[in-house]
């Protein structure tokens, strides 16, 4: 699988010409529940599917079967498509898209701020003041809308770019609710890293 994340650091957005491309631009985003205690105990509970007017395309939020809901996702992709998204890996995987047939390419949106451990809550609090840890809960559907904010905002700003790295480095990132239990709820690990530290009380 190849992704945009791959490319060097200083690989300018600008080589993906929308203006005279007929791509379509789409942001996804996958959220998960723990189904046992340790971090790869997971499975996908509500997907969202963004367009570049941030239109929701898709709330995949019901209780199909895991099939039914991957059938009716796919329908919305085509081999023309461009994926945004942060740290799309496993999203990527659990939704069983495939280069060449449900995408073109995959931009991480983590280079386009050219590293790799500010989070999207972070990202999104400090540079569109949206928070999405609010009170209604994480949603798949708010995740995927401040992505593809982010990128339609940054992909052509260098000097909005680097103000933006400036300002995500210096400010302190707020408190999860994962980071507020200490990343462990009623003994299943919440943080998809920090694999390390990853111990069942």
């Amino acid at each position: 699988m190849e992704f945009a994340s791959r490319l060097p650091m200083n690989h300018s957005f600008r080589k993906i010409n929308m203006a005279t491309s007929n791509m379509r631009i789409l942001s996804i985003d996958v959220e998960y529940v723990a189904t046992s205690y340790t971090r790869e105990d997971r499975s996908p509970c509500s997907v969202a599917v963004i367009d570049d007017k941030c239109l929701r395309i898709k709330d995949l939020e019901e209780a199909p079967s895991l099939e039914e809901a991957l059938q009716k996702l796919h329908s919305l992709f085509d081999s023309i498509i461009i994926i945004v998204a942060q740290r799309p890996k496993h999203d990527i995987k659990w939704l069983k898209l495939e280069k060449g047939v449900h995408y073109s390419v995959i931009i991480d949106l983590i280079f386009l701020f050219s590293f790799n451990f500010s989070s999207l809550v972070h990202e999104a609090w400090t540079l569109l003041n949206i928070d999405l840890n609010a009170k209604s809960g994480h949603l798949a559907i708010e995740d995927a809308k401040a992505t593809m904010q982010l990128y339609m905002k940054y992909k052509d700003n260098k000097n909005g770019k680097q103000d933006a790295r400036h300002r995500l480095l210096n400010t302190r990132p707020r408190m999860t609710p994962a980071k507020a239990c200490n990343y462990n709820y009623e003994g299943a690990w919440l943080a998809g890293f920090f694999k390390q530290t990853c111990t069942r009380n």
